[in-house]
């Protein structure tokens, strides 16, 4: 079965790809002041200990770029738009982490406006929302998208994969199609069920974020 939503398992073409392997590769600095997560008080040595407290901000830094440019593409941000991000974690390291890298998380991740907190005050609506590591990424789209237009495009989509999922689903019920159809039919039937399924269940979840 083809894809009803181009943008639901193929994310937004990153075009920056090498800014993201530069931070990956340790050739973008990040503040060596700040702490690194969790308790590193133990008898490893110092000059051990840096591989490790690097490669965890970069594990943070990247994982949270990632995130964002996803949740971009699952709202069909335009690549030229910029948008808002709040970044919420109660772990005090985290943010401060987050705080050193802001500016390739701006950067690269497209935002105008970087927000990042221990909690959130209020709820915030018409958002696409992830979780990287204990950090709540958060977009809201409202003044970004057409809200209104991408739940109908959401729901339309939604609602052909139901058909397909129902259409597939009966046929395999069929006896008579399991039992006389070439082996290769009817697994590939299967296959198709399958992966209706599972956009039916991002569909659904895209929905439900909105």
């Amino acid at each position: 079965m083809g894809m009803i939503d181009g943008n639901i398992q193929q994310g937004e073409d990153i075009k920056d790809i090498e800014d993201i392997k530069d931070i990956e590769e340790g050739q973008v600095r990040i503040d060596h002041d700040v702490p690194p997560i969790g308790n590193t008080h133990s008898s490893i040595s110092p000059s051990s200990l840096i591989d490790s407290e690097l490669e965890q901000r970069f594990e943070l830094l990247i994982g949270t770029i990632r995130t964002i440019r996803n949740l971009r593409a699952e709202a069909e941000i335009k690549p030229g738009v910029t948008a808002p991000v709040i970044l919420q974690s109660s772990n005090s390291d985290e943010r401060q982490i987050l705080e050193a890298g802001q500016a390739y998380i701006k950067d690269i991740g497209k935002v105008n406006q970087l927000t990042i907190t221990p909690a959130l005050e209020k709820e915030v609506k018409n958002t696409m929302a992830g979780v990287v590591g204990t950090v709540q990424v958060l977009i809201p789209l409202t003044g970004v998208v057409d809200v209104d237009a991408l739940r109908a495009k959401l729901e339309k989509n939604l609602g052909k994969v139901e058909a397909e999922v129902k259409s597939l689903s009966g046929r395999l019920g069929n006896k008579n199609f399991v039992s006389k159809a070439p082996e290769a039919v009817v697994k590939g039937a299967q296959e198709a069920l399958a992966e209706a399924k599972k956009q039916e269940s991002i569909l659904r979840d895209r929905l439900n974020r909105l």
